[in-house]
């Protein structure tokens, strides 16, 4: 799973034992389509995500 989220930009780590992953989502990263990725995967049940410390072009990714 992290490989996807590699190819957008993003740098982070998985521990396989908890079933969790942190992501570093760099501002060059695609904010977009990771949000996009974000927000499927949760509608697909695959996972449940948070946010921390988030920039204000992050925010803009939002949908209203």
């Amino acid at each position: 799973m992290l490989e996807v989220f590699h190819r957008l930009g993003t740098t982070g780590e998985g521990v396989e034992r908890f079933g969790m992953v942190a992501l570093d989502v760099p501002p060059q990263a695609d904010l977009l389509k990771i949000r996009e990725l974000l927000e499927h995967g949760e509608t697909k049940e695959w996972w449940h995500w948070e946010e921390g410390c988030v920039t204000a072009a992050w925010e803009a990714t939002a949908r209203p």
